[in-house]
């Protein structure tokens, strides 16, 4: 069976070793085996495990590594092509490009991506790496064939990294600026806002109400609104100092989060108009809450 370097993802796993030959100039002739078990589908994806990146090492353990001629999908227009980067080496080596929340990264020859997150950051920023502009892959929701699990499992833990910062960044805002926390007693009294919104029916309308925060970032906007409640109609919605959003019924909460610093602002406050929340598990979680 002839082979080549630029279909050897087409390799049937049916085969126990398959022999590349690779004829470099000069003569020269190189032979890698490529055994059944590393081409079974079971070793395609990667575990990636939730551990700290500390050094370039673990950056580049947690990283996809990129090859050259590697397939990848695209699945905004149902097409899968070979990833070429011959031009990113050597020329980018000690360089980094950052598009769509998604880093790629050339160090010592070889390409690396990985999601965006504040550790990647700062182990680039400490070993000298310079931020330039070129070509990121899978940044455009491409992936990479071989490696889909992988890459959608990095995703996650990059989502669920971005949540955990923007949390300590709130908290941290807060502290700043005098705004504390409530007792538990009031906190388990109160309906948190789920990111993915609450679907609510009403006689006149169908909507879907959000956290007043709804991004993973400590603009001008977020700050803007943390520490800040409104009422209405018997219910109160009010910012927490983890930027999460939080509706509850009465008004004696009020008291407490004055004390606590928050001020009154120019918020919408939701479930105060007659609605009534169209998901039976947060219908029930909003119903529990007594005033």
């Amino acid at each position: 069976m002839a082979l080549n370097r630029h279909n050897y993802q087409n390799v049937s796993i049916n085969v126990k070793y398959v022999y590349f030959i690779y004829i470099f100039p000069f003569s020269t002739v190189k032979v890698f085996k490529y055994t059944e078990q590393q081409h079974s589908p079971k070793n395609f994806g990667r575990k990636t495990v939730m551990k700290k990146i500390n050094n370039m090492s673990d950056l580049e353990k947690k990283a996809i590594k990129v090859i050259n001629g590697m397939l990848v999908v695209w699945p905004q227009s149902n097409k899968t092509e070979r990833l070429e980067i011959m031009g990113m080496v050597p020329t980018l080596n000690g360089c980094y490009a950052v598009n769509n929340a998604t880093v790629c990264v050339v160090n010592h020859d070889e390409v690396f991506v990985i999601p965006y997150m504040k550790e990647v950051m700062e182990v680039l920023q400490n070993n000298g790496f310079t931020e330039k502009h070129f070509y990121v892959p899978f940044s455009n929701w491409d992936y990479p064939k071989f490696e889909q699990k992988a890459w959608e499992d990095l995703r996650r833990e990059a989502e669920e990294a971005w949540r955990n910062a923007f949390v300590d960044d709130c908290k941290k805002y807060c502290a700043s600026k005098g705004i504390k926390a409530i007792s538990d007693e009031n906190m388990k009294k109160c309906f948190k806002m789920p990111e993915k919104g609450v679907e609510v029916e009403h006689i006149y309308f169908k909507t879907t109400y959000y956290p007043v925060i709804n991004s993973t970032v400590l603009d001008c906007v977020a700050i803007d609104k943390l520490g800040t409640y409104n009422m209405n109609n018997g219910k109160v919605i009010f910012v927490y100092i983890d930027g999460k959003t939080y509706v509850t019924k009465g008004y004696k909460i009020i008291d407490e989060l004055r004390e606590a610093g928050y001020k009154e602002g120019e918020l919408f406050v939701p479930f105060s108009n007659g609605e009534a929340i169209v998901d039976p598990f947060l219908k029930k979680k909003w119903d529990d809450i007594k005033k």
